[in-house]
């Protein structure tokens, strides 16, 4: 079980991280590139010393699929970073969490992998519980100010990215498993994909420093470092807990634990506003995670 909270944790210390470089306004691609540097440097060193069997072929088609992770990893990390900015912890780890719908569908389409009855009223639950979280709150970024209708479509167009991206991050995983991963190492794959997030994050550090003369500060590495490490570990820590107990339990668990304690220190720690119509979309995506994995 102590892995399972050690999981929850680090997702959780991943959204408070955001929300405090925001605040400071740090440089977000700076802060990622400086993520995936570190998770993965300690990936590699891992594997080196565990090394998990097979390699990584280089046709086009593995190629194609490790770039589009990659730059998926890192541009939904940079939506989910603007999203915690413009719509609260809450809302927008809770859109992050239902975004799982996207891959049971192609799962459903693609590879005819036909949703149970629960995980059909899941898909329905999760379609509803996106457009209440999108709905703002009676302020529009947290500003104290009336939100105007461009605020409130500016918030319901970047949570849809945010799912989006979310979505097709997980559907880029699914389909490295049902087509390449008899003959490539995931652990590999992983790193190329880290490897191609951390080069797209220094080309837009590179780029923004070009155009401002404004560098990256000792903050930026600092805090990089921390978010690389935490981030490496909810992914080690889960895996850690499926090892221990059922996934049918660790998931839901998992994922409700996160868009719960997400909402909660949101508005305990940074005073973040939540209407009744915000509420009844997060314990609405906490049900539908109970039933896409039931």
């Amino acid at each position: 079980m102590i892995w399972l909270v050690l999981a929850v944790s680090c997702n959780l210390a991943i959204a408070m991280l955001f929300k405090y470089s925001e605040r400071r306004g740090l440089d977000r691609a700076a802060l990622l590139a400086v993520n995936y540097a570190v998770a993965g440097t300690v990936a590699a060193i891992l594997f080196a010393f565990t090394g998990e069997g097979g390699g990584l072929s280089v046709g086009s088609g593995m190629l194609a699929l490790g770039v589009g992770t990659g730059v998926l990893f890192i541009g939904g990390y940079y939506l989910f970073a603007y999203s915690i900015r413009e719509a609260g912890m809450g809302l927008a780890t809770g859109i992050v969490k239902i975004a799982v719908v996207l891959p049971v569908l192609v799962s459903w389409f693609i590879w005819e992998e036909i949703p149970s009855p629960f995980q059909m009223a899941g898909l329905v639950l999760a379609g509803a519980a996106f457009f209440l979280i999108a709905r703002p709150a009676g302020r529009a970024n947290l500003s104290g100010a009336p939100p105007h209708n461009h605020g409130r479509l500016r918030m319901a167009g970047v949570l849809g990215l945010l799912f989006l991206s979310g979505g097709l991050a997980d559907i880029a995983m699914k389909t490295f498993g049902e087509i390449f991963a008899s003959t490539n190492s995931r652990s590999l794959f992983l790193l190329f994909a880290f490897g191609v997030a951390f080069l797209v994050g220094v080309g837009l550090v590179v780029g923004k420093g070009m155009r401002t003369r404004q560098w990256p500060e000792r903050p930026e590495y600092g805090w990089g470092l921390v978010l690389g490490l935490v981030n490496y570990g909810s992914a080690a820590f889960i895996l850690g807990a499926i090892d221990e107990l059922p996934a049918p339990f660790v998931f839901p668990v998992n994922n409700i634990a996160i868009v719960g304690g997400a909402a909660a220190l949101g508005v305990g720690v940074w005073g973040e506003r939540l209407s009744r119509t915000n509420l009844a979309g997060l314990a609405m995506a906490a049900v539908a995670l109970v039933l896409l994995w039931a």
